[in-house]
């Protein structure tokens, strides 16, 4: 087992922008550690990554677990799924893991104490029980603590992946795990807003907008040769290109049977074609133009 750790990258992304297929990719990765389904409920066990090694070694179920049937599903929301999938390792967010150790969202660089580095030697042992080099973490809160993560892992990488705040907002009001999140600068849920008479246009659209404020208020801490920037419209135009380039920026090597597996996932374009909807439009215009997807 190679006993090197690299620095972690940590993918960040308003929801629904495409983080979890970036992330799902990375992962088949064989040097890139991942937090499980197993580590997001054994917290204090980082040794249960032994368990992704399974994944290495079941390629086809692997596939079919963690991208769907069609090869085309990173994030499989409201589907029924047999014990054998649900038993199957497979890289999720694993919040717990950052909560044990008090590396909470919101929380800036002023919390961190011992408690807070102690997940430096968590994320060690994890990598080097799943026999890889590199840990990849997704995860939509890393929004609100990238300069906690940074004063915790000072050589950590970043890499952001922006989307069209008007797709986010379309995709945001189409997933059935929306209605009832907890919107953190809101304080209640889309429910709540729809309730007190709120259009949930309007919610979805400035939700993607604060979430952006957020990354790029925490990456002012971080150095900019640490951070990568990439867009989903790109990434599905050239899903090939875009994802090696992000893994050689993670120090994850070229490797053929990874180039393999990413052959057999899919990346359909999931922004429209439609017309935008110029109640979002005009509540994310600066954010839109500052990106470059509105003139």
């Amino acid at each position: 087992m190679n006993q090197h750790v690299a620095a972690p990258l940590f993918v960040l992304g308003a929801p629904r922008s495409g983080t979890s297929l970036l992330y799902r990719t990375l992962a088949l990765h064989p040097d890139a550690a991942w937090i499980s389904n197993y580590g997001r409920r054994l917290t204090m066990l980082p040794e249960v990554a032994v368990l992704n090694r399974i994944a290495r070694l079941a390629p086809h179920q692997r596939q079919q677990v963690w991208f769907g049937e069609e090869g085309d599903n990173a994030y499989r929301y409201g589907a029924a799924r047999g014990a054998v999938e649900r038993l199957f390792p497979q890289p999720v967010e694993g919040e717990p893991l950052f909560e044990r150790r008090g590396v909470l969202q919101g929380l800036d660089r002023t919390g961190c104490g011992r408690r807070q580095l102690r997940l430096r030697n968590d994320v060690r042992r994890l990598v080097r029980a799943s026999g890889s080099q590199v840990l990849v973490s997704k995860r939509i809160g890393h929004n609100r603590r990238v300069g906690l993560l940074h004063e915790i892992f000072p050589e950590a990488r970043f890499v952001v992946m922006s989307r069209d705040g008007r797709a986010v907002a379309r995709s945001l009001l189409a997933v059935d795990w929306w209605p009832d999140s907890l919107v953190w600068w809101f304080g209640g849920t889309p429910r709540d807003w729809s309730r007190a008479g709120g259009d949930p246009r309007d919610l979805a659209a400035h939700h993607w907008v604060r979430e952006v404020d957020a990354i790029e208020t925490g990456l002012a801490l971080v150095p900019e040769h640490q951070v990568q920037r990439i867009t989903y419209e790109d990434l599905v135009a050239a899903p090939h290109d875009v994802i090696t380039d992000v893994a050689r920026f993670a120090g994850l090597d070229d490797d053929h049977g990874w180039t393999a597996a990413l052959g057999r996932v899919r990346f359909p374009n999931r922004n429209g074609t439609g017309e935008p909807d110029e109640r979002v439009t005009a509540i994310q215009g600066e954010t839109l133009r500052a990106l470059g997807y509105a003139a």
